[in-house]
């Protein structure tokens, strides 16, 4: 089994953590703040799963080391470091992977063989807190949605072409797009399973350009949604 350290151990870290064990020998666990160089030489992977604005240098510093990396969502701060980011993952000859954990979900593809350019689609996400939807929420479904988001694009936030995007806070979490229910209960398959044993033992479900293609429209897109 591959070698890999975690960085990051928060309410996700420590999911990611869970599955990471199962598939993996996980040599080292740091937080954002610790001291992690050090320890890079035990492993041939790196999960980054630290605050958003972390992201950036972590990521670089593993890659500087020659590390495969795989980081969650969203990826950096701005379409111009994640361009550098996959600059160097080329340059280091590593890998490189961001979250697309609904990628993995069985519904997806009922999504994609029914979304359209033509007709109006409606994402509905509803959490139980208020939270950076566009970091946290939005992401995702840029990601699901690129195949029809992979070209001329007219935004009018909340309104990308012919797709509308609600978000709010309510007492139970529903997420929907396009009619199609995405809210994660304990009945959907393992997607974060899945998607990280497929990174880490399984190249042949995983594609590592569609990867790329997804992290740089979503960041260019959320880029514009800001501006």
């Amino acid at each position: 089994m591959m070698n890999v350290g975690l960085i990051g151990f928060g309410y996700w870290g420590k999911i990611v953590h869970s599955k990471l064990e199962q598939v993996s020998n996980v040599k080292f666990i740091c937080r954002s703040k610790d001291t992690y160089v050090d320890k890079l030489d035990s492993v041939d992977w790196v999960f980054v799963v630290t605050p958003d604005n972390t992201h950036y240098e972590i990521v670089k510093t593993c890659i500087l080391n020659g590390k495969n990396v795989f980081c969650e969502k969203p990826f950096t701060s701005n379409l111009k470091q994640t361009l550098s980011l996959y600059g160097l993952a080329e340059i280091h000859g590593t890998k490189l992977y961001v979250d697309d954990v609904f990628n993995y979900r069985t519904e997806l593809k009922e999504l994609h063989s029914i979304i359209d350019t033509e007709n109006e689609i409606e994402v509905i996400w509803n959490t139980t807190k208020s939270e950076n939807y566009l970091n946290r929420l939005t992401w995702h479904d840029l990601y699901m949605l690129y195949p029809i988001l992979n070209g001329k694009l007219d935004i009018q936030w909340p309104r990308i072409n012919n797709i509308i995007f609600d978000y709010g806070v309510t007492d139970i979490k529903y997420h929907e797009v396009a009619g199609i229910d995405f809210t994660h209960t304990s009945g959907n398959n393992d997607a974060l399973f899945d998607m990280i044993n497929g990174v880490l033992n399984d190249d042949s479900i995983i594609d590592w350009n569609y990867n790329k293609d997804i992290v740089i429209q979503s960041e260019r897109i959320l880029g514009m949604i800001r501006e």
